[in-house]
């Protein structure tokens, strides 16, 4: 199953969200700031990554972008209960997977989940492919 790395400064989203996710069979990991975040990123790989916007020390979008820099194949899914549509944007021009808002059904975040890690799975795939052509040419 795949690692999971939830970023929110609220203690109960984070525990909702991490419970419901190792129910389901995934390894999940904790941060209530943004530092935590990229400490725990620099130690461990993750799939995917559920972002809050609001965060205590950087802005949600902000992160993102430090996250697609430590590792640019991680799924990225932005998490808030502050949504605009200028933060939608700027979160999916900047790199964000998915934009979501709390609060988020269960069972919703866990087909997004299925979705991006499908298509995280395509994406490694196709890499592979276009790597053995090099090598074999």
């Amino acid at each position: 199953m795949a690692n999971i790395l939830i970023i929110d400064d609220d203690e109960e989203i984070v525990q909702t969200l991490a419970e419901c996710l190792q129910n389901e069979g995934y390894t999940v990991e904790t941060a209530l700031t943004g530092a935590d975040a990229i400490a725990k990123s620099r130690e461990r790989y993750f799939n995917l990554s559920i972002i809050d916007i609001v965060l205590p020390d950087i802005s949600g979008i902000d992160l993102l972008v430090l996250l697609q820099r430590e590792d640019p194949q991680m799924r990225k899914v932005i998490l808030t209960g502050n949504a605009t549509l200028k933060n939608a944007m700027k979160a999916l021009n900047r790199g964000a997977d998915k934009y979501l808002l709390k609060p988020v059904e269960p069972q919703a975040l866990l087909d997004l989940l299925k979705e991006q890690f499908d298509l995280q799975k395509q994406e490694k795939e196709q890499l592979e492919g276009k790597i053995k052509d090099l090598l074999f040419k």
